[in-house]
């Protein structure tokens, strides 16, 4: 009988522990443009941090190394070889949302465009995208069209108390749930 009420704390507690750490998975939208052949895709890469696309983010080298690091590590396990600019399928490009002209800016870098959508054939994943301050964005570039084709964005939530750890963790946690949403291949 003791042993048996151990067991069903033990399970309630496990349970509770299983439960907390399911609801700390972020959630993300993305948005893509169906008519793109997600399928073919098997080659990525990402604008080396000396670019000109690069400097124009104000971010430091250590959050572009963890976002970087983050992509590179979630593409790895969607099978996507990393390749030179000249040889990728696709580009993965990112920003942190901190106000609207530095926004608007690497929209056009992207040539993404929220107004186009529905002249266009786009397809969301759930909702609207939901981008408020410090989101972090991350677009995949048709590097032939040099225009977004997926985007996804995740609210980021760091505090300025939070430390390097904890920094790098919600990034990995973001991007990896932003990834996921990459459309699936049949």
């Amino acid at each position: 009988m003791v042993i048996t009420v151990q067991l069903i704390k033990l399970s309630t507690i496990l349970l509770l522990l299983c439960l907390a750490s399911c609801s700390m998975v972020p959630t993300s939208d993305a948005i893509y443009h169906s008519r793109f052949n997600f399928e073919q895709v098997s080659k990525y890469s990402i604008y080396q941090q000396n670019t000109e696309f690069a400097e124009s983010q104000n971010l430091s080298r250590a959050i572009r190394n963890s976002i970087e690091i983050a992509i590179e590590k979630n593409m790895e396990q969607l099978n996507f070889e990393y390749a030179d600019i000249e040889d990728a399928d696709i580009i993965a490009t990112y920003h942190i949302f901190t106000n609207g002209r530095d926004f608007s800016i690497y929209n056009k870098s992207v040539l993404f465009c929220e107004y186009c959508l529905k002249a266009n054939a786009w397809y969301k994943t759930d909702g609207d995208l939901n981008i408020r301050q410090g989101a972090l964005i991350i677009d995949l570039v048709d590097p032939k069209k040099k225009r977004s084709i997926w985007r996804s964005t995740q609210a980021l939530k760091i505090k300025t108390k939070d430390n390097s750890r904890e920094v790098n963790e919600k990034i990995q946690l973001a991007v990896h749930s932003m990834l996921k949403q990459y459309p699936k291949i049949k």
